[in-house]
């Protein structure tokens, strides 16, 4: 009977690759905000980077590049994308 729980995950392990990935949240925020800098026809959007941990702003600044964004700035505070 115990065996059948074993293949449940503990929380340690659940909570690791939640923090690694982006949150739904976070990537409405990161749509809205690149959305806005369009349509206000800007040169550059500023990602705020307050709400995102370590893991997760670097899993950002990889999937930004892989769409094809060029970060012109990138520091613990803020991600700058040239539009």
């Amino acid at each position: 009977m115990t065996n059948r729980y074993d293949k449940i995950p503990d929380h340690e392990v659940i909570k690791s690759a939640i923090q690694q990935e982006l949150t739904d949240k976070q990537i409405a925020y990161v749509k809205s905000e690149i959305k806005t800098a369009v349509l206000q026809n800007t040169h550059k959007a500023c990602i705020d980077l307050i709400s995102f941990n370590p893991n997760q702003k670097r899993k950002l600044g990889q999937i930004l590049k892989e769409k094809g964004y060029q970060l012109e700035e990138d520091s613990n505070w803020a991600i700058f994308i040239a539009l």
